[in-house]
């Protein structure tokens, strides 16, 4: 690991927190959290399957983009207010989508038979949610179940990056972690600019340098250690635009011009976490351990990225 030297300038900040309580929906803002067992209480804790059990994403639906999660009742707070959410004042979300009445998902309401299901390349148990997945049935137009990750059905990370660590439906690891710079950097390449929501991070960190965080190994904020283990290969997902579900070639096509390393194009790190403590929007970003860049990319194309 390289040795940390007070770091010159502005310090890195937390500019955002993100949930997406349906794997693939539409997610919300949280002015400030403490993680549970998977991360930010509620974050990709339901997901919808076909009747096979292989998961549903916007890869093949990219209307799913089109369905708002928010949260309800007690413990919500309005964009912007309320100084400090704890993982049980966000228990119950509704769900909204074009054409459908909403419906409500509930942390502590969530019961029902157990079934095999497939997530990327993992088979895990998930409970089957019988009382509403006609409601998403009938959004789509065919046939889909809806299906959700208790606490007791742990679901390993890849132990070649994070032995121990468990995660939710996530594509493989509890959280993402982007910075503002590096988009702004891929948005002056772009002929229109892109959304950080195509990425869907949980984690967006302001005051770096673009792509600085290829060589970060360990971050805290607010006694939370965070430590980025692998960096995250973008896939079509990216392509599909989160306000209208349709889905284009960018910003997939031109950050695979810069940032492509042995076949995949990379933005974000994946990240565990250690620590309990509660943090927010705006708090000091710390950087404990850097490294290697990872993907090993030079910064500036004309020096040579693969």
């Amino acid at each position: 690991m390289i040795e940390i030297s007070p770091r010159e300038g502005e310090p890195l900040k937390l500019t955002r927190i993100r949930c997406y309580p349906l794997k693939g929906a539409g997610g919300f803002d949280l002015p400030a959290t403490r993680f549970d067992v998977f991360g930010v209480p509620g974050d990709r804790r339901w997901m919808l399957v076909k009747e096979n059990g292989d998961f549903i994403s916007q890869r093949t639906h990219p209307s799913l983009a089109l369905i708002q999660l928010s949260p309800s009742g007690e413990g919500a707070h309005p964009p912007g207010q309320g100084s400090k959410i704890e993982p049980r004042d966000v228990r119950r979300f509704v769900a909204e989508a074009p054409g459908m009445d909403p419906i409500f998902l509930d942390l502590e309401a969530a019961s029902g038979p157990t079934i095999p299901v497939r997530v990327q390349q993992d088979r895990v148990e998930a409970v089957l949610i019988e009382s509403v997945s006609n409601w998403f049935s009938a959004y789509f137009g065919e046939e889909c179940r809806l299906v959700f990750s208790p606490e007791r059905f742990n679901r390993p990370v890849d132990p070649d990056y994070a032995p121990g660590h468990t995660t939710s439906f996530s594509d493989g690891y509890p959280l993402l972690i982007t910075t503002e710079a590096s988009l702004t950097d891929l948005n002056q390449r772009l002929a229109q600019p892109s959304s950080m929501l195509r990425f869907r991070p949980n984690l967006v960190v302001g005051g770096a340098e673009p792509w600085e965080e290829d060589g970060w190994r360990i971050l805290e904020v607010g006694g939370v250690r965070l430590e980025l283990v692998k960096p995250c290969a973008r896939c079509s997902v990216t392509t599909v635009d989160p306000g209208t579900g349709t889905r284009g070639k960018e910003p997939l096509k031109t950050l695979s011009g810069f940032r492509r390393w042995e076949g995949k194009a990379y933005f974000g790190q994946n990240a565990i976490f250690s620590g309990t403590s509660s943090f927010r929007v705006g708090q000091n970003v710390r950087i404990l351990e850097r490294g290697e860049a990872r993907p090993p990319l030079a910064r500036d194309p004309s020096l040579g990225q693969a």
